[in-house]
């Protein structure tokens, strides 16, 4: 088996805690390199995802090249982010390719939500183009999972362009065989002069989210989770529940006489409703206490199988991801991994 990476990853965890980004010169074992070379020259097109297409640059999704480097991308991730390997999900595998005429200097963006941390291996740069960090200003995370979404919400005086020129900023002038990794929806970044360069970038976070479902084992876990919600009692009470990788969001919504209505959209679907007692159970999930366990604590007093009933139907929609092992999992990109610092 052909190496992922090139480097000892423990040597970037402190720089890593102490900045929020680190830069790997050469990161990636030259014959590593030439299979990416090779694997965008043969498969781009046959991959190509139009879906996110931007105007100065097109996507399309990566296959990993061997098994093995899935794991390996886990454990090098986990090593220098200080987190637990366990806890990691992939949620984007794209190779990013610049038009060549594309903006030379475009406006910044953090990226979805569930792109914590974001990994880059530089394929193709041209000299001058440069990946461009603001590892200071605004660590808020993106809560939207596009920044199209993140821009949108902003008031027209409070977008951060103005902001941003003022910023402290971190510029990388990458060279094939680099490897940047950074926290991706927390750190506004760019590249500028980006025309003709091509980047592989793989996404993780700690907290179980895969709404684009691009974990090679997402498929694995919802064909578990299923069986396990049509298993005996005993079994699927003891399982421990979290919210499902595909869940873009969760909302109380107020129409205009005020009644109220909770919901869960995943990614692409429509408004799914789901009771009180649903939404208050999803708020339990910590990826440590079992169904059971959950029920008891926020179940009345002799309706606490109402509850475990409530959890398996979540399951059954695909809103619930039902494990047989806990997981570390954070609560948002920026505490989970200030935490480690």
């Amino acid at each position: 088996m052909s190496k992922m990476f090139d480097f000892d990853a423990n040597e970037y965890a402190d720089a890593f805690a102490e900045h929020g980004y680190v830069h790997i010169p050469e990161g990636l074992p030259a014959d590593f390199h030439a299979r990416l070379v090779k694997y965008v020259e043969d498969s781009f097109d046959k991959k190509h995802l139009k879906d996110f297409a931007r105007g100065d640059k097109q996507q399309a999704m990566f296959e990993f090249l061997e098994p093995e480097h899935y794991d390996e991308l886990r454990e090098t991730v986990a090593a220098v982010c200080g987190v637990d390997v366990n806890s990691l999900t992939l949620s984007e595998r794209h190779i990013k390719e610049y038009e060549p005429g594309a903006d030379p200097y475009p406006l910044a963006h953090k990226d979805r939500f569930g792109s914590e941390i974001a990994v880059g291996f530089s394929i193709r740069v041209p000299e001058g183009s440069t990946l461009v960090i603001y590892p200071e200003h605004d660590l808020s995370v993106n809560p939207f999972n596009s920044t199209a979404e993140l821009r949108s919400s902003f008031a027209p005086q409070a977008l951060p362009d103005v902001s941003l020129k003022g910023a402290p900023r971190v510029e990388i002038q990458d060279r094939p065989s680099d490897v940047q990794i950074f926290r991706g929806n927390a750190m506004w970044h760019l590249r500028e002069h980006g025309a003709g360069t091509t980047v592989l970038y793989l996404k993780l976070n700690t907290y179980n989210c895969d709404t684009l479902g691009e974990d090679p084992h997402s498929f694995e876990m919802r064909e578990r989770t299923l069986s396990l919600a049509d298993s005996s009692p005993s079994s699927w009470m003891a399982s421990i529940p979290v919210i499902a990788r595909r869940v873009d969001y969760i909302h109380r919504r107020y129409n205009r006489d005020w009644s109220e209505l909770f919901g869960v959209v995943l990614y692409g679907q429509p408004h799914a409703t789901i009771t009180e007692t649903e939404f208050d159970a999803l708020r339990s999930m910590d990826g440590r206490r079992t169904v059971a366990e959950i029920s008891r604590q926020i179940g009345h007093p002799g309706k606490d199988e109402d509850v475990r009933e409530a959890i398996r139907q979540l399951a059954q929609r695909g809103i619930v991801d039902l494990l047989i092992r806990p997981i570390v999992m954070g609560q948002t990109s920026h505490t989970t991994l200030t935490q480690v610092a």
